[in-house]
Order: C-alpha cells, then sequence, then structure tokens
C-alpha cells in the first residue's frame, strides 16, 4: 500500500513539474494573457482533464509555482543580521542574489520586462520583511527618523528589485557577494541603520 502511496505521489510532483516547465517555457515566448491551458498541456504533454484535476486554471499552476519559489528563498535559510562587518555585505543580501543566479530563469520572467507582479510583490514583502527587522535591530528606541522608517523600508525594497532585474538583465556581470556590497553602499545613510 505504502509504495503505491509513493508512486501515486511521484506522479503528482512529475505532473506538477512538467506543467510548471512548459508555463515558464510559454512565458518566455510570449505573455501570460496570450497563454491558454491547451497551450501548457501540449508542451508539457499532459491532458487538459490531468491539469484541471490539479489546478483550477493557469493562474493557480502561476501562483502555486510563484508560491514554491517564495518558500524556496524563504527556506534557504539567513546568518543571522548581526554576523557581517561595515566593512562588508549582510550575508543574507549575497544569499539572496545567490538565490536568483540559481533561478534565473524564473527571476529574469518574473522580474524583467512585463514580470508578474505578485511575485514581484512578494519579493518586495521579503525584502522590506528582512530590512524592517534589522532597522528595529539596530535603532535605539524612540530615535526620530527625517522620514518614517516605513517608507524608508519600502524605497529599499524597491531598489533591490529594480537592481535584481538590472543584474539579470545584463547577464548577471558581476559576483552576488559584488553586488551585495554595492546594494549597501548605493544606500549608504539608510544602510547605516541596517
Amino acid at each position: 500500500m505504502k509504495a503505491t502511496e509513493e508512486q501515486a505521489d511521484l506522479r503528482v510532483r512529475r505532473t506538477h513539474k512538467l506543467l510548471w516547465e512548459a508555463l515558464m517555457a510559454e512565458l518566455s515566448e510570449r505573455p501570460f494573457e496570450e497563454i491558454t491551458v491547451k497551450d501548457i498541456c501540449e508542451r508539457a504533454m499532459v491532458h487538459r482533464t490531468t491539469f484541471y484535476k490539479h489546478y483550477e486554471d493557469k493562474y493557480a499552476l502561476l501562483e502555486q509555482g510563484i508560491r514554491q519559489m517564495y518558500e524556496t528563498l524563504l527556506g534557504e535559510g539567513h546568518v543571522p543580521p548581526s554576523a557581517f562587518s561595515p566593512d562588508g555585505p549582510p550575508p543574507y543580501f549575497i544569499r539572496l542574489f545567490e538565490h536568483v543566479a540559481q533561478h534565473q530563469q524564473f527571476y529574469r520572467l518574473m522580474l524583467c520586462g512585463e514580470g508578474i507582479g505578485r511575485f514581484q510583490k512578494l519579493v518586495k514583502e521579503y525584502v522590506a520583511e528582512v530590512a524592517s527587522a534589522r532597522l528595529h535591530e539596530l535603532v535605539p528606541a524612540g530615535q526620530r527618523f527625517t522620514y518614517p522608517p516605513a517608507m524608508q523600508v519600502q524605497c529599499f525594497a524597491g531598489a533591490v528589485l529594480s537592481l535584481l532585474a538590472w543584474w539579470l538583465e545584463n547577464d548577471m556581470p558581476l559576483t552576488p557577494h559584488t553586488m551585495a556590497h554595492y546594494l549597501l553602499a548605493l544606500h549608504g545613510a539608510w544602510s547605516q541603520h541596517m
């Protein structure tokens, strides 16, 4: 009985993988709005009834894939924020660039050009959450800011997304460590509180 369940689970995972890879291939050729479930199924060599056993529509497939990649990013572990020196970039910045480099096809599709707004929002929220935690950890309670901290965090998160897109669009000309260092330098005054 257990072997049968494992085989079924493998088939489900294989189907999800084939459909996701087909969607990514289609997205590399044309906008999401133009892609149909039929297109995805033909490329994946999966019957449409099988698709609909797993997903309500192409949006559900996209959402699941986006969530899985986001969970991968969150689950890859981060060195505590205090584990870096003022001379070196925070390890979690380096890890972000390394993660993007490892999954560059996905991130090119999601962050460059038209991209997919939902994924961009998730990455921005992730960066803002990490930056906000760091800001609150290092800044003494009651310290007054020129700008509200939430605004600073959102500005920084937007800059990270733009920098990631630039890096991918230019075929990653610099190492993740160098990119993390430049990111920190570009936000000089703000990064003093990060």
